[in-house]
């Protein structure tokens, strides 16, 4: 626990820090505007520095959601800057800040830290990876939602009214398509509770898989040739294996021919915590089977 509030230190800092690159970058790159366009920037920037700062402060898989979709738009906006010719200098460092925010919001060290600010009582929650098929999906959405706010920011920042207004319309509209699906993968969870372990899963179970002490014969990290039902929607990297007494049946969510979902006896699942070794360090403190 004393690790996730040094992570959450960390992850505040480093969106304080931000405007030191950001600031003469923005005024470099709106020197040329109106002073309603350059006032427009501004408003916008901070907002969202505002909102994402919020969210460090209050640590939730919602919040979570919210930063991780707004913090990348710093890598467009300094792709926007250097096309209106800034300095060197200043895209440099807002470069590598933007990096540095990205690399830190992402961490599979943070989303710990912000899931386990939703939890409830004793339990530990592990965020699991995200199912690999969504990932090339999710980006073009996300890239969409992006490109047509920042567009509409600038082309309001030129006056150009109805363009610009047309496409943070769509940025708008898309967005509330778009956030509930990103933030599915923020509520997916490997589970230590006093009692046993739980999956959280609504993007693979239809309702929590809760597996007690008395019913688990280990939890370990998978072997190449294991046989376990798979619930890692096919994402690479370490995987934990969690093993059982007897067979118990989970329900994996539905498809369109079958929506109400498919019942699965199972003696052992696979699931993929974004930090593994942890995950099993807190289920060995519960004095559930390790190894």
């Amino acid at each position: 626990m004393r690790r996730n509030v040094t992570v959450l230190w960390l992850v505040r800092a480093v969106w304080l820090l931000q405007p030191l690159a950001f600031v003469p970058l923005l005024t470099h790159a709106t020197e040329h505007l109106a002073p309603s366009g350059r006032m427009l920037v501004a408003v916008a920037a901070w907002a969202m520095w505002a909102t994402v700062l919020l969210a460090a402060f209050v640590p939730s898989t919602v919040s979570l959601t919210a930063a991780r979709m707004m913090v990348p738009l710093q890598l467009i906006a300094v792709t926007v800057c250097a096309a209106a010719g800034v300095s060197a200098v200043w895209l440099t460092a807002a470069g590598g800040a933007s990096m540095i925010a990205l690399l830190v919001w992402f961490s599979g060290e943070t989303g710990v830290a912000f899931a386990q600010g939703s939890a409830y009582g004793a339990e530990q929650r592990f965020p699991l990876k995200p199912p690999v098929p969504l990932l090339i999906p999710m980006l073009v959405s996300w890239l969409v939602t992006a490109a047509a706010a920042l567009s509409g920011i600038v082309l309001l920042a030129n006056r150009i009214w109805i363009v610009g207004a047309v496409l943070l319309s769509i940025a708008l509209a898309v967005s509330r398509f778009v956030a509930p699906r990103f933030h599915q993968l923020a509520r997916r969870w490997f589970v230590v509770v006093p009692v046993g372990l739980v999956v959280h899963d609504p993007m693979m179970l239809t309702e929590n898989a809760l597996f007690r002490s008395a019913q688990l014969a280990a939890v370990h990290l998978a072997p190449a040739d294991t046989e376990a039902a798979d619930l890692t929607g096919g994402t690479a990297g370490v995987v934990v294996e969690i093993v059982l007494h007897q067979m118990d049946t989970i329900v994996k969510t539905g498809t369109r021919d079958n929506p109400t979902g498919t019942a699965l006896h199972v003696l052992s699942i696979l699931v993929s915590p974004t930090r593994p070794g942890k995950a099993l360090q807190a289920a060995a403190a519960r004095r559930i089977p390790v190894g």
